[in-house]
Formats: C-alpha cells, structure tokens, sequence
C-alpha cells in the first residue's frame, strides 16, 4: 500500500523529538526535544523550526525573565492569538502545570491553579483552553477539565460525561471541535471494573486501552460516544484502540494514532500509526507504516496536512524525528 511521503524537518541521532504544534500561518513549528544517552537527568525542553525550507532547530524558550520551567512538554499553538500554552514542571517527572507564551518564546508565565492539568488545548479564540485534568478533586482521573484563562479557574470540571450506558468515562488529551468548546474529540475509556482485564474493584486510566470518543451536551449535562459505532463499551476491543486525535479545521476528519490491527496487517509489534477517520462518511484510511511507530499528529491550517513525530525509516538515525506529510489524496 502506498502511503504518503515523510518529509522530515528534524533528524539527529542525538536527540528525539516529539509533540509538535504549528502555527496558523504553516510554515513554524514548536516541539519537545529530549537528549539521548543523557539517562534520567537528560531534561525535555521546547525547540522551534521558524523556516521550513531551511530546518534549524534552536531552543524556543532561551531562559528570559521570567526563567522557564525546567521540564517543558505538550505544546499547543493558538492560531487566533499566537500564543503557545504549554506543560511545565520542575523536571520530566515532576508535579505539571501549565504555562503560556508568545511566538517568539519571550516571558514564559505560569498559569495560577493548574496544577495536574495536562495536554493544555487552546479554544479557537484563545481565551480557554481545555486540558486532562488530574488536579486532587477530579473524579473520574483523569477527566477533560475547560480552564478560564481570565477568571484563572475552571469554569466546566467533566466535559466528558458518562456514555451511552451511563458509565462516568475517564478522559484526556482533548482536541477541540469546530464548533469550539465544549465540544471536544478525546482518547477515553469507561471508569469500568475488569476493561481489558484491569482490577475490577479500582479502576484505572490506561492510555494504551482507549476508544476515540466525542462528547456532546444536552441541557447543560454532558455525554460522549466512541467515534467509531462499533467499539463496544462492555468490554476492551484493539480494534478500536486510539488516542491524541486531532480535529480538521474543517470539522470533517479526526486524525489519532492507534497500535490497532488493520487491513489485515500487524501493528509493528505494538507501534502506532496515524490514522484518518472521515466523521461523516465513516471510513478510515492509514497514514502511516505503523512500524515507524508514528505519534501526536495535528493539522496544518489548510487541513490537507499533518505535522507529527515518527522514526526515521530504515533506523537512520535511530531517533523520533518531527515530519509532515501532505494528506490531501486521503481526504477524498
């Protein structure tokens, strides 16, 4: 099967690179790098590219005043504002909060009461974001959580809701739909005992064990269905495994990686690839070779590309490198 071609914008056997964010105009990209061989010590910080034709990678936030947070993951770009909202922490595993910034990576700020807020994701204008929310009152944990970025506190706690059968479901990394918030695609699964053999009395998040669901609010109370109709929610099925969607400008198609079985092929012994799911037709075409183990995909403006990370094909070199690919021959 012939699959779209990976053009990659980083590739140094020294470093991998992972979860980009583009900018409204197309042509930046923002992403986390992380040494290789430097052990647990080895920091994972925000690189730029501002030119695509000539990729230089260079670090995106140089240590200005105010310093930024040591550890830096999970950028998101706000194509309306131009600020980039991203996770902070003291190191890679450290307690997260979140943190917002210009273009340019001058004045990096905390954002007050974000604590265990995770995958920050900007609403169209920029004036909220929604995130995966672990702070201490959150039940289920986690669970998609609207944060207001001038009141500073969340205005929504559980944009999830429960499912079909009126299970309360378990949520992250949110993409924001086209109608902005509150709607919402995210990978989740039902706080159910015994999904996919988990403990029965205590159930737990497993990102590994998720449907893409997308939520919907009837009266002020909210509810989400798996994006794919088939996914049972009685019980796991790897046919419908995926996680960090990403929704089209156009509204038409959710982008998400999945280590599923597909056309009858293996899933690279447990690696993802990206796949497209077409909302309105229902059909799902493949991105990637899953062997290359490809990630956290999200849309060009134009909605006919993606940017994302994925290993360098053949191993050379052996790291995760950031790509896009145009998509346009996929979306018809």
């Amino acid at each position: 099967m012939s699959l779209p071609t990976l053009n990659f914008l980083t590739s140094d056997s020294g470093f991998s690179d992972y979860r980009p964010a583009v900018n409204a105009a197309g042509d930046a990209v923002v992403f986390e790098r992380t040494p290789v061989g430097a052990g647990a010590a080895a920091l994972t910080t925000l690189y730029q590219i501002a030119d695509f034709s000539a990729p230089d990678p260079t670090p995106f936030l140089p240590g200005t005043n105010p310093a930024p947070p040591a550890s830096q993951t999970r950028p998101d770009w706000c194509w309306e504002t131009g600020e980039i909202v991203f996770n902070g922490a003291a190191s890679n595993t450290g307690a997260l909060s979140v943190w917002r910034v210009g273009p340019g990576g001058a004045g990096p700020q905390p954002i007050a009461n974000t604590t265990g807020f995770c995958y920050p994701t900007w609403s169209l204008d920029g004036s909220q974001f929604v995130s995966e929310s672990s702070a201490p009152a959150a039940e289920p944990q986690p669970r998609n959580a609207i944060f207001d970025i001038a009141a500073s506190s969340v205005t929504m706690p559980n944009i999830d809701g429960c499912d079909s059968i009126s299970t309360p479901l378990f949520g992250g990394m949110p993409t924001v739909g086209p109608n902005d918030l509150p709607q919402i695609a995210f990978a989740g699964q039902p706080r159910l005992g015994g999904w996919a053999g988990t403990d029965i009395a205590n159930p737990v998040y497993d990102q590994d064990l998720n449907y893409i669901f997308l939520n919907a609010a009837t009266n002020g109370a909210f509810a989400s269905a798996p994006m794919e109709s088939g996914a049972p929610l009685t019980n796991f099925s790897p046919d419908y495994q995926g996680r960090a969607p990403a929704w089209s400008p156009d509204g038409e198609t959710i982008a998400f990686e999945s280590n599923r079985p597909f056309n009858g092929q293996t899933n690279g012994g447990g690696n993802f690839a990206i796949y497209l799911y077409n909302l309105q037709s229902g059909t799902l075409k493949q991105v990637t070779d899953p062997s290359l183990g490809g990630q956290h995909a999200k849309f060009f403006p134009c909605g006919t590309k993606l940017i994302l990370c994925i290993h360098h094909p053949g191993g050379t070199p052996a790291t995760m490198g950031i790509a896009w690919i145009d998509i346009s021959g996929l979306l018809a």
